[in-house]
């Protein structure tokens, strides 16, 4: 099965896209890595990303929505050319979108209780349309329906990745938001340890933004 994952984080900056080869399942997974192409937003659009995350009206983060739909289409077709693929020899797109807002910590409401929410835009229906691959999205609210923190969510694979019967790993990812996957030797999956550790690259980005007066980000 070939499969392309499509993500932007916090620093809103772009859509990296992977195609990758994938065989089995569970701990029997194999992934072959075929072709990896980032698409920088044009200019102007970061920002219009990041001040949606942090007071963007509803009309557009509306109108967000879809323009990054047709940005994250136009990265998995890049990336197919790339690898000297067509659209049609890949099966699936996985989607993570754009974050703009992430709220794990629950706020009880009258009649349904505890509430917790997330809110990734890129529409995923314009990136199937455009495509003609099914693309499954939404993966942050559907771990905090699920009980989850909705982050970090790259554990699971680190563990079929990078498991190892003799050596414990620590897997580190230096993204918006700082996270880290411990995984020990001979560990079975229960034993996984993953959580964010702080800020990272919002940091980074901020400092850079300010240190060359908003010339670079």
């Amino acid at each position: 099965m070939r499969v392309i994952g499509l993500m932007s984080g916090t620093s809103g900056d772009g859509v990296d896209a992977a195609l990758v080869s994938i065989r089995g399942t569970g701990l029997d997974l194999k992934v072959v890595p075929l072709a990896f192409v980032p698409t920088p937003y044009p200019a102007g659009l970061q920002q219009r990303v990041l001040d949606a995350a942090l007071g963007g009206t509803v009309a557009e983060i509306c109108h967000l929505n879809a323009l990054l739909g047709e940005w994250f289409a136009k990265a998995a077709r890049r990336v197919v050319m790339r690898a000297g693929l067509t659209l049609s020899d890949v099966h699936l797109i996985g989607s993570h979108g754009q974050t703009l807002h992430h709220l794990p910590k629950p706020r009880r409401e009258p009649g349904v209780g505890p509430i917790r929410s997330t809110l990734q835009i890129a529409e995923p229906a314009i990136i199937a349309e455009r495509t003609g691959i099914t693309t499954v999205a939404d993966f942050r609210p559907r771990d905090l329906a699920a009980g989850g923190q909705g982050a970090p969510l790259a554990p699971y694979v680190h563990y079929l990745l990078f498991k190892h019967r003799r050596r414990s790993r620590l897997i580190v990812n230096l993204g918006g938001i700082s996270n880290v996957t411990y995984l020990p030797a001979w560990g079975a999956l229960p034993s996984l340890r993953a959580f964010d550790t702080g800020p990272g690259n919002m940091v980074l980005d901020a400092l850079v933004s300010r240190l060359t007066k908003g010339t670079q980000s």
